[in-house]
């Protein structure tokens, strides 16, 4: 979660202290994806409650969908290039209504030009479009 549409490396050795600046430790060689809640099918479908909270959920899945196209939109006007991470669990986009709509969204996304692809295809193109290869250790 720490970029809306850009891969980025993961660091090792940050130091955050109170009262002094953060410092950054070294990058890796590990490539983390770009992720969302707000792009996740569970917090929007499910409902959930417990002692402590409820997750409301059972929004509508068209609502859902107009919200996941107006990303990818967002995303098409501000950059060149970029990830957007649907994370979708079987057994809460399963229900017969949400694959409806989800099958909407696919259709319109595919319509505007999205590529999709798996994380590693993504990761393999974040490498080679804005990671230098790290020196060898």
């Amino acid at each position: 979660m720490g970029a809306d549409y850009w891969p980025y490396r993961a660091r090792r050795g940050d130091q955050a202290e109170l009262g002094k600046p953060y410092r950054f430790g070294e990058e890796t060689a590990l490539i983390e994806m770009p992720i969302s809640w707000s792009l996740d099918d569970y917090p929007h479908f499910e409902f959930v409650r417990t002692p402590a909270t409820v997750l409301p959920g059972l929004h509508s899945a068209r609502t859902v969908m107009e919200t996941w196209r107006d990303e990818f939109r967002y995303m098409q006007q501000t950059v060149d290039w970029g990830v957007l991470t649907y994370t979708m669990h079987p057994y809460v986009i399963g229900r017969g209504y949400r694959m409806l709509a989800l099958e909407g969204l696919l259709k319109d996304l595919s319509a505007a030009g999205a590529v999709f692809m798996t994380m590693e295809e993504a990761a393999t193109e974040a490498q080679a479009l804005m990671f230098a290869p790290l020196p060898s250790s």
